[in-house]
This record gives structure tokens, C-alpha cells and sequence, in this order.
């Protein structure tokens, strides 16, 4: 049985209203100035969506600029920039009450060096990954080929089996333009040298994007068979009964 009553789709977010750019005089959110009270109704008056009010007026008035902006006695502005009421002194030891709450909550955050308590850890295991398009030169070692890779970072060594050597060499030789990833978990880092343990190395080809566009159509390219002259209709024979007839009406 189908649902009779399935949910209905979440309404559409109306779009961000942008305040500063309809009513400059008012909003300003370098030096935000106090906003008359109820100003919401006046947006919503001249025709703006009423959540699309809402959610710009929460985004403009909270923020820390405009809280400091309420002082007691500051002039209240209306959407042309007019006088539009004053600041009380109730309400700017409302607003200093919210920065303080704001900049304790910031106070009591830890420090970023903070070290991680050892039982909120998680195991993991770390690899290092370095992406070159040209053959390194080899250096034989007891116990196969050790390459290196210049990278802002510092060298990054590997060493590897002969035969993974090999494959390297021989994508080098065969693809026109190719590519290799080498990953490995860090052995040590010292020196400048970041030497990797257990490396593994993917090479690929890389396609030649002229080749690829030349296999490409191009839409504005005539099309031959378009320009071709379509072959004359034909009809069927008639009869010579049938001509007579056709004829005579």
C-alpha cells in the first residue's frame, strides 16, 4: 500500500537578502549603526520575504560589531538613515552582558598545543605520498634501486625492488607522457631526508588532451553528412488505369 500521506518537500531557502546593498544608509557592516526597533516590519512592508528578513537581520545583528554598536544614547536608524529612536541604557547592559558571556566562552577554550588525552586517540596508520613524471636516476644499493624526489618539503627517498624498477623504466619508454604515485609510511626524517619504509608505486599513462579533443566532434563543425543533398523522393508507378483516372478528375 502506498503512503497516503507522504511528506511533503521542505520548503525552498529563500534567497540571502543583501542589506547593505538596498539600504546603504542603514546597514553597514564595517561600522554597523543601532537599528530602529521592529525594523523587520518595515522590510517585510516594502516587500521582502519575511524568513529572508529574519534570517538576514539574526546574521547582521549578532555579530560583535553591531553589540558594540549599543551604546546607551547611540541614535537608532531607520531604513533611509533617519533617526529612529534612541539606544536605552537597559538595553546596552544587554548587549555588554552578551559580549562578556562571549569573550569568557572564548577564554575558556584550550589552547591549540594542547596535547590530545592519550584515550581519545585513535589508532591509524600514517602514509606519505609524492606524485613525479619524470625517470629518477637510480642508484644500485645491496638491496635494490634507491630513487629520490626533490620536493618543497625535502627529499623523499624509497628503495626499491629491481623488478618495480624496471616497470618504471619501462613506462617511461612506452607511454608518450606518464605519471607515478609513491606512497610509503615514514622510516625517518632527518636532515632534509624524509625516507619512506615499505613503498608501494603506481604509474600510469597520462592522455594527451590535443589527442583527446581531436576525438572530440566539434559542435560548431559543419556536419558532411548534413550538407549532403537528400536523394529525390519517388513514388510509387501507376497503372495505366490508374493515370487515366487520375487524369480525368
Amino acid at each position: 500500500m502506498s503512503d497516503s500521506n507522504p511528506a511533503l518537500p521542505a520548503p525552498p531557502t529563500p534567497p540571502a537578502l543583501p542589506l547593505p546593498e538596498l539600504f546603504p544608509a542603514c546597514f553597514d557592516w564595517r561600522r554597523p549603526q543601532p537599528l530602529k526597533l521592529a525594523i523587520h516590519q518595515d522590510l517585510i512592508a516594502v516587500g521582502h520575504d519575511r524568513i529572508a528578513v529574519k534570517h538576514a537581520l539574526s546574521r547582521y545583528c549578532q555579530g560583535d560589531r553591531y553589540q558594540n554598536a549599543l551604546q546607551a544614547g547611540a541614535v537608532r536608524l531607520d531604513l533611509q538613515g533617519r533617526p529612529a529612536g534612541a539606544v536605552t541604557e537597559g538595553e546596552a547592559a544587554y548587549a555588554r552582558s552578551i559580549l562578556e558571556a562571549r569573550a569568557a566562552a572564548r577564554a575558556a577554550r584550550l589552547p591549540n598545543a594542547t596535547p590530545i588525552p592519550q584515550e581519545d586517540l585513535m589508532p591509524g596508520r600514517l602514509e606519505l605520498t609524492v606524485n613525479f613524471s619524470e625517470l629518477p636516476r637510480p642508484l644500485r644499493v645491496q638491496d635494490g634501486v634507491k630513487i629520490g624526489v626533490q620536493t618543497g618539503m625535502g627529499i623523499v627517498t624509497a628503495l626499491l625492488p629491481v623488478q618495480v624498477w624496471r616497470m618504471l623504466e619501462r613506462a617511461a619508454q612506452d607511454y608518450p607522457r606518464w605519471g607515478a604515485v609513491l606512497s610509503g609510511a615514514l622510516d625517518r626524517f632527518a636532515e632534509g631526508e624524509i625516507a619512506l619504509k615499505h613503498p608501494t608505486l603506481r604509474v600510469f599513462e597520462k592522455k594527451a588532451r590535443a589527442a583527446a579533443e581531436a576525438k572530440t566532434p566539434d559542435p560548431q563543425a559543419p556536419n558532411p553528412k548534413a550538407q549532403e543533398p537528400s536523394p529525390a523522393p519517388t513514388f510509387p508507378k501507376l497503372s495505366l488505369k490508374q493515370r487515366r483516372a487520375s487524369e480525368a478528375g
